[in-house]
């Protein structure tokens, strides 16, 4: 039966052996088996047992549902904040300005204002000792006195035969040189007195009263009475929305006052090199207190 019972374990058939035959009837099967290929079995095989069933038939386990993730909403990035504009610096100037200077050499003889005094137009501010002028003037004039009246003599005696056609175009060419150097010299006689263009008052006094002066020579400065504007060099990029006709809100430092400009004037060139444009802006209202010459700065408004 030992015989049977290992050629079954050879032939991969064998079944579970009892303890008692495993510690010592295995032993001495394999002492009395024979060495070499074991002898094919008589008769049949065996049918092959089943399988031992050792452990239990594995559960089918079910696939995982996959469950959805919740995405989170994008969160839009922060807008930061846009950055303070900077504001555009102005000074303040006159609705007109005048400097008069001297045309012709001479000294000054009458100088009735002075700094600060308001002025009329058509009001001598200044004139210049032109005695020497006047006497031309009178010289001139008696020459062409002289030249009219031969003038008249030559065509009388035209008229008798007793002058050539000649003789009396000379004596009109005569009259009409006299009476344009009379004109030269009502010229400069104007061009001794300084006269104010505008109403205003006097910005600054560059002479005294004996001074002589040179042609093209500073006399008074004279600014007008009437509403200042300011001037101003502003980004070229406010192009893109300045008008004329915006109004802009300025602070003047001098008074510490805020006031509305209305845009009046735009450059027609931006600077190259500073990229800005340079405009004009008239005071709304009559301004108190702002005069030509203080300066403030102007905040862009809150489209740019």
């Amino acid at each position: 039966m030992s015989f049977h019972l290992l050629s079954a374990c050879l032939a991969g058939l064998c079944l579970a052996l009892p303890p008692a035959f495993t510690a010592s009837g295995g032993a001495a099967l394999a002492q009395s088996a024979p060495l070499g290929p074991a002898p094919a079995p008589r008769g049949p095989a065996p049918a092959a047992a089943p399988a031992a069933r050792s452990s239990a038939a594995p559960v089918p386990v079910p696939a995982p549902v996959p469950v959805p993730v919740p995405v989170p909403a994008p969160v839009p990035a922060p807008v930061p904040a846009p950055a303070p504009s900077t504001p555009v610096r102005f000074l303040v100037v006159a609705n007109q300005e005048s400097n008069l200077s001297a045309a012709s050499p001479g000294r000054i003889a009458r100088l009735p204002v002075g700094l600060g005094d308001a002025v009329r137009a058509g009001q001598v501010v200044a004139a210049l000792d032109c005695d020497e002028v006047k006497a031309r003037r009178a010289a001139a004039v008696a020459e062409h006195t002289a030249a009219r009246l031969q003038y008249e003599a030559k065509a009388k005696l035209q008229g008798l035969d007793s002058a050539a056609e000649i003789e009396v175009e000379l004596a009109a060419a005569n009259v009409n040189k006299t009476e344009s150097e009379i004109q030269i010299f009502d010229a400069q006689l104007q061009q001794c007195t300084f006269v104010s263009p505008f109403n205003g008052r006097v910005a600054r006094v560059y002479v005294k009263i004996g001074q002589g002066v040179n042609p093209g020579a500073q006399v008074i400065d004279l600014v007008s009475t009437g509403t200042p504007k300011a001037r101003l060099n502003v980004p070229s990029n406010w192009l893109s929305w300045l008008k004329i006709g915006d109004t802009l809100n300025a602070t003047v430092d001098e008074t510490g006052g805020k006031y509305a400009l209305k845009v009046s004037r735009i450059a027609g060139r931006v600077d190259a090199v500073s990229q800005t444009v340079e405009i004009e802006a008239a005071f709304e209202g009559q301004p108190k207190q702002v005069l030509p010459g203080m300066s403030g700065q102007v905040q862009p408004p809150a489209r740019q």
